[in-house]
């Protein structure tokens, strides 16, 4: 690590202000971050999203499992610029350390502080015990504003996600008829890839600024407590020393007061040299028993007995230590387990209740029917305007449907089909419509009723009628003959 060429001002900032640091580092480099978030991310995003073709959305949901493995790269190689070097994509992949990448997919998977710790475990390598005091070290004043960076960036993805589905619906036209949700206010597969495409792009575009966040905070603190500045300083001032010092006018300065002291006093120069080390040793003994250095810590952790020090200590999770050092610290154990026992009946408590509330959630369809069935409502006259009784359907609806279209009578004909089976299920299928109900609502009654078939012929009409009464769009004659042929299908066999 040469601090001389450092590509920042090695300064003390405050927690944001290393955040903002870290933003203009990516917007600097921008160019080998995305390339390099691009390279890594994009060939398994495409493969992925051709093996969930019908489920685009699991293959969001992979990718973005994944994302501590995506920001080791750009992260191993804002390090190499930080420090003038130019490194390229390619080299930077083949020596990228992959060492400990599965703590990060499982249990540190949801670390609140991800960015802030992955140049710990990428950069300087470390694991284990090491790895943890390092961690403690580090994070410091610091770890709240890592969190709250990392909660920013996620929301910023969010935005960036719900963004571009948002232009891309407010962009397309109409004529399109680009369907994003359908009558059952469900993700529709074009929906779903559009929201799995535009939630990789956000990804995408937000985790060289997150990555570069968490790098700036690591580096802000390296810099407060190895004193990077302090360094630089004296470099500086030592370099302007040696120029001076070689200088001819210089050197022969130096000659003579040094020949000059020699003649005047052989023995001043080991005098002076030896009240120089006294000074110091004073001065560092003052600094050593000093409020800042005369601490000591006393750090517990939880190991089993006959603990072998040589035994890799990161066996354990970190949040397991976490939690048991937080109980320690709150509750305590008490040596007759009285009051590990009593938290112990508490939390059992609360998780048969939780378990009981979820169970009645859960199965409240059955137990309802347990019980003496509810009183049914008097089936609806009129919906939508329309007389829905079976005593005003004529005795061939399907026939009827395509006589009105025949001649013309559009509206008619798609609105004799669309409450003859609304009557339809009323009568045979005994759902409960309300006059209150809207289309899409007594859609979702029919959904909610388990047959598929039924279901979808059914969202399919009230999508035709809809288009019809409302946006005037007049469906094809074929469509209205098969709608007719599917009404004859669904309706003419028993309820079920």
């Amino acid at each position: 690590m040469n601090l001389d060429k450092l590509q920042i001002n090695a300064t003390i900032r405050s927690g944001w202000q290393a955040v903002d640091l870290g933003f203009l580092m990516a917007r600097a480099w921008w160019r080998p971050l995305y390339l390099a978030s691009l390279l890594s991310l994009l060939p398994l995003a495409l493969v992925l999203l051709m093996v969930f073709s019908g489920s685009p959305l699991w293959a969001l949901a992979i990718v973005w499992w994944l994302k501590p493995f995506w920001e080791r790269l750009p992260l191993f190689i804002a390090s190499r610029r930080l420090f003038d070097e130019e490194s390229g994509v390619w080299s930077s992949m083949k020596s990228l350390p992959l060492k400990d990448i599965l703590p990060w997919l499982l249990w540190r998977r949801f670390s609140v502080q991800r960015a802030f710790d992955n140049p710990v475990t990428v950069l300087e390598e470390l694991k284990g015990g090491q790895r943890r005091q390092r961690l403690r070290i580090l994070h410091g004043k610091y770890s709240d504003v890592a969190l709250a960076s990392q909660l920013v960036c996620f929301c910023f993805e969010l935005l960036v996600c719900f963004g571009i589905i948002i232009m891309l619906d407010f962009f397309t036209p109409d004529t399109l008829d680009v369907r994003i949700y359908d009558n059952f206010n469900d993700l529709t597969l074009l929906g779903e890839w559009m929201y799995a495409l535009a939630g990789i792009a956000a990804i995408t575009l937000v985790m060289p600024f997150h990555t570069m966040a968490g790098f700036a905070l690591y580096l802000n603190r390296r810099i407060e407590l190895e004193a990077w500045d302090i360094e630089i300083s004296f470099r500086s001032l030592a370099e302007r020393k040696r120029n001076k010092d070689a200088s001819p006018a210089g050197m022969v300065a130096a000659l003579l007061l040094g020949f000059s002291v020699a003649l005047a006093a052989p023995g001043a120069a080991d005098a002076a040299v030896d009240h120089d080390r006294e000074s110091a040793a004073v001065l560092i003994g003052e600094v050593v028993d000093g409020e800042d250095f005369g601490q000591e810590r006393t750090v517990r952790k939880w190991r089993f007995k006959d603990w072998s020090d040589e035994v890799e200590e990161d066996t354990f999770p970190e949040w397991l230590i976490e939690f048991l050092e937080w109980w320690e610290a709150n509750i305590g154990w008490s040596t007759d387990f009285a009051g590990f026992a009593a938290w112990l009946k508490i939390m059992l408590v609360v998780l048969f209740g939780a378990l009981l509330v979820y169970l009645l959630y859960r199965f409240r369809g059955p137990l309802s029917r347990l019980g003496p069935a509810p009183a049914r409502e008097a089936a609806p006259e009129v919906l939508f305007g329309f007389d829905v009784t079976p005593q005003s359907l004529p005795a061939d609806v399907p026939a009827e449907v395509m006589r009105l279209w025949a001649g013309g009578g559009y509206r008619e004909a798609l609105g004799l089909l669309y409450r003859a089976s609304l009557s339809r299920l009323i009568d045979k299928y005994e759902l409960a419509f309300r006059a209150s109900h809207t289309e899409a609502e007594c859609a979702a009654l029919v959904r909610a009723r388990g047959i598929d078939s039924l279901s979808d012929y059914f969202w399919l009409l009230t999508s035709v009628w809809r288009r019809l009464a409302y946006g005037h769009q007049l469906p094809a004659a074929e469509q209205v003959r098969s709608l007719c042929d599917a009404w004859t299908k669904e309706f003419s066999r028993e309820a079920e």
